[in-house]
């Protein structure tokens, strides 16, 4: 349970000041490491492919990367609730270290692939560790602002990542562009594992070995069928038999679940109201990035007529927007309760506001109001990164807390692929009309987005206390 300081005020785990902020830093160290191998590997995926002779493998090696990310990431969770966070941190951080190290070393397309699985599932575990950490360690009052900081360090690890891992790649420097995401994840690991207690259970740790490989097999068939739906038909026979045995087995997962005796999937969680509605809001919340990354450059390219280089430099602004504004959002959700509501309300009505704008495009729309439009959702980003998930922490008793921000960032880790196979049922209905087909997927996303702006306003209450 919380401890109460000498001003009376509640952490979980309570901290001198200068450890607090090594704590802090070794944070956003890790996520800046997480973000830097995501756009970094994105960026030179192609290139690495190409030097093995192994282009074939590019739709594989994306699947793998998520695969491993996406399981284990409620699981790490659990994990850092039975065995320590700093542990966890340790161990998982040293293994994708290793799965780095080792990507960049090996010539040949089985073992790269091998060891990519291996960094998403060692990233999986520690994922949701910073933004638990962060609840543990600070006043409630003072998460938000120290999500903020951590949304900006996502969002400068991934540009930077980008850049840096481009410039190596055309110095000749291939290999090093690969590993070099090693160097703050290797900061994050000793700052936190010299500074952090490690607060475990102090009764036996149990592991839901049954939960774990029902998870692992539930999300394989989901994923993988979400995944080539788009590219081999909907109704292909593997992908219909994909979609029946996630059926099964999620239905299965969740009885083998209710009986557990610590179950990764607590499904008692979703009987508290508070956190189910924002769970939901994170996920629409969410669900505008595929719309952004996939179909606005396509629209910029095919229907205004642009150049690549003008569609790729879309998300600047927004990027810019990111590394800054979180900050002061989270500061200023800080100051009143009330402000947390105002930002899911801002994080949602943004988004369908900017593609609500870009869902009237023609070949004559000008093409900065896909740079204004995207900035907003910019600005969305920044008031979601700083209310949905304290409020989500502030919701659960501290014994939830490590599980419950996991199963969050979990789900909201599902939604861009949930959005992949939704929007591109709407984009193949309208294959033979490019324009209409994009205008109907940012049709979708706005009225996604308008669906989480009602949910917020009328679902969430704006003292969470009433909840706990």
């Amino acid at each position: 349970m919380k401890k109460e300081n000498s001003n009376g005020s509640t952490v979980v785990i309570q901290l001198p000041k200068a450890k607090r902020n090594l704590v802090m830093v070794g944070c956003i160290c890790l996520m800046l490491s997480i973000a830097c191998f995501g756009l970094s590997l994105a960026v030179i995926q192609g290139p690495i492919l190409e030097e093995m002779d192994a282009m074939s493998y590019f739709s594989t090696l994306t699947i793998f990367a998520s695969l491993g990310l996406a399981i284990l990431t409620p699981i790490g969770g659990k994990l850092g609730d039975l065995f320590g966070r700093r542990n966890i941190v340790i161990i998982a951080g040293s293994v994708a270290a290793i799965a780095g190290i080792g990507m960049g070393i090996v010539k040949t397309v089985v073992p790269f692939m091998v060891l990519r699985l291996i960094l998403g599932a060692a990233q999986g575990a520690f994922t949701a560790a910073p933004y638990i950490l962060i609840g543990e360690i600070f006043e409630q009052k003072d998460v938000p602002k120290r999500l903020g900081l951590l949304s900006s360090s996502i969002a400068i690890g991934g540009f930077a990542g980008s850049i840096i891992a481009g410039i190596l790649a055309d110095a000749g420097l291939l290999k090093l562009g690969i590993i070099f995401p090693v160097f703050p994840l290797l900061a994050g690991i000793l700052l936190i594992g010299f500074n952090l207690p490690n607060k475990k259970r102090e009764t036996k740790a149990v592991i839901d070995y049954k939960g774990v490989v029902l998870l692992a097999l539930f999300l394989s068939a989901l994923l993988l069928s979400l995944n080539y739906g788009p590219k081999i038909g909907w109704g292909n026979i593997k992908i219909i038999v994909g979609f029946i045995a996630a059926i099964i087995l999620g239905f299965i997962l969740v009885k083998v679940e209710r009986s557990a005796q610590e179950p990764i999937i607590p499904t008692n969680l979703f009987t508290n109201k508070r956190y189910r509605t924002l769970i939901i809001v994170g996920i629409i919340a969410y669900f505008y990035q595929e719309a952004m990354n996939m179909y606005a450059p396509l629209s910029v390219q095919k229907v205004l007529g642009q150049s690549k280089t003008i569609s790729g430099a879309l998300q600047f602004p927004r990027t810019i927007l990111i590394m800054i504004l979180p900050i002061f959002t989270g500061l200023w959700v800080t100051k009143k309760a009330a402000n947390s509501k105002k930002a899911m309300m801002m994080a949602t009505g943004l988004v369908a506001i900017a593609f609500i704008v870009m869902g009237f495009t023609t070949s004559k729309t000008p093409v900065i109001i896909y740079f204004v439009a995207l900035a907003l959702t910019g600005i969305a980003e920044s008031f979601r990164a700083v209310s949905i998930t304290p409020a989500a922490q502030a919701s659960l008793d501290p014994s939830e807390l490590g599980i419950g921000t996991s199963l969050l960032t979990f789900m909201n880790s599902l939604s861009p692929l949930f959005a992949a196979a939704i929007c591109g049922i709407v984009f193949d209905v309208n294959k033979d009309n490019i324009q209409t087909g994009i205008n109907g997927v940012f049709f979708l996303t706005a009225l996604v987005a308008i669906i989480g702006f009602l949910i917020v306003l009328f679902g969430i209450k704006k003292d969470s206390s009433k909840e706990k």
